[in-house]
């Protein structure tokens, strides 16, 4: 039996004090973005059609700073600085890209290096895949490689998914709560409270950015959330993470569950773009959201849909807890692939029933 005690009123602390430091700080962030004129302008890629500020980041990264130090006393001062210095250097090259743009692999390395200080100093690293494909220890080389592919692909498509207004913050809630519940029920308080402290972030930035955005979270933002979730991820595989004593929670499902919505947006776009032929990083008008928007949703209808999906498969991956690994990662995947599947039936019914006539103008097709 778990109670709502020191630990949950901490929690909730974090929670209530990230969520008051975002909804504060982003109103002056506005104002210093018009100032500087740090906005994110429209371009052909681009879906928004007007300038909007750039630096949600700064106010997120303030506030999960701030709550993170002030709320984990208990935490090792030792574990918690390799979090914290791996989330300086990515929130400062987002900041950066924000202001002055980076080329992709130039981010990519940043990124690398602080996941090397988090893997190697800070010991957070997957060393077991419970018997997925029946693989349980790994080499300590191949438990490395997969951890910094890992957090880097995290990384990357939670700021990937960051195209329509509210998405990431939607996205990134949903993870959190359920990281946070998870962490919270298992007795790791202490990643518990990391992941309300975001959560709080999140939902205070979010009241400016659900749509029609006031201000967008940029890199800042979308590479320390990123960068938070890869840990939480990493951490939730690792094999002292259990619900109710009874339910081992180690399971590469429930992860690829959790973040479902960002790791298929990203391993989709990528694979079209090498089969066209061009860099995966190369950008274009293809991720889910965008597809979405060619079906006639707008902003909002996104944002709940993509966050809806994502529930459902939170639930789907808790249910098959007591499954084989292999039948229930299985199970996730066939899913994935069935919602894909229709996803794009849809869109190619959308793109018949259009024409375009020889000025050049889109009109609808009569149907019966």
């Amino acid at each position: 039996m778990f109670h709502f005690d020191s630990q949950g009123v901490n929690g909730l602390m974090a929670f209530l004090t990230s969520f008051t430091f975002a909804y504060l700080g982003v109103p002056p962030v506005m104002r210093v973005s018009s100032i500087r004129g740090v906005f994110d302008i429209p371009d052909e890629r681009k879906i928004h059609k007007n300038s909007i500020p750039s630096l949600g980041g700064v106010a997120m990264f303030a506030a999960i700073f701030f709550s993170i130090l002030f709320w984990t006393y208990d935490i090792n001062f030792d574990y918690l600085r390799w979090i914290v210095l791996p989330l300086f250097i990515v929130f400062l090259q987002g900041l950066k890209d924000d202001i002055v743009p980076i080329h992709a692999v130039k981010k990519l390395v940043g990124q690398l290096v602080a996941t090397g200080i988090l893997v190697f100093w800070g010991g957070v690293r997957i060393e077991s895949l419970y018997g997925l494909l029946g693989i349980y220890e790994l080499p300590l080389v191949v438990s490395l490689g997969l951890t910094f592919v890992a957090v880097a692909g995290i990384i990357n498509s939670f700021n990937l998914i960051d195209g329509v207004d509210g998405l990431a913050g939607t996205i990134g809630t949903i993870t959190t709560i359920t990281f946070g519940t998870l962490f919270f029920l298992s007795e790791k308080y202490a990643l518990s409270i990391i992941s309300f402290t975001l959560t709080g972030a999140l939902l205070g930035f979010l009241v400016y950015n659900f749509s029609p955005a006031k201000i967008f979270m940029g890199d800042g933002g979308a590479l320390v959330i990123g960068m938070v979730l890869g840990i939480l991820c990493v951490r939730l595989l690792g094999n002292d993470v259990f619900l109710n004593k009874v339910i081992p929670l180690a399971s590469p499902s429930l992860a690829l569950a959790i973040l479902i919505v960002p790791l298929t947006d990203t391993l989709r776009v990528f694979t079209l773009r090498i089969m066209q032929g061009k860099s995966p990083f190369h950008p274009d008008r293809n991720h889910l959201h965008h597809v979405l928007l060619k079906l006639g949703f707008n902003h909002r209808k996104v944002a709940l849909t993509l966050g809806a999906v994502n529930i459902l498969f939170i639930i789907l991956a808790l249910s098959l807890m007591k499954v084989n690994v292999n039948i229930s990662f299985g199970v996730i995947v066939a899913v994935d692939l069935a919602v894909l599947f229709i996803l794009h039936q849809l869109l190619a019914k959308k793109e018949r029933m259009t024409t375009v006539s020889p000025s050049g103008t889109t009109v609808e097709r009569q149907t019966a």
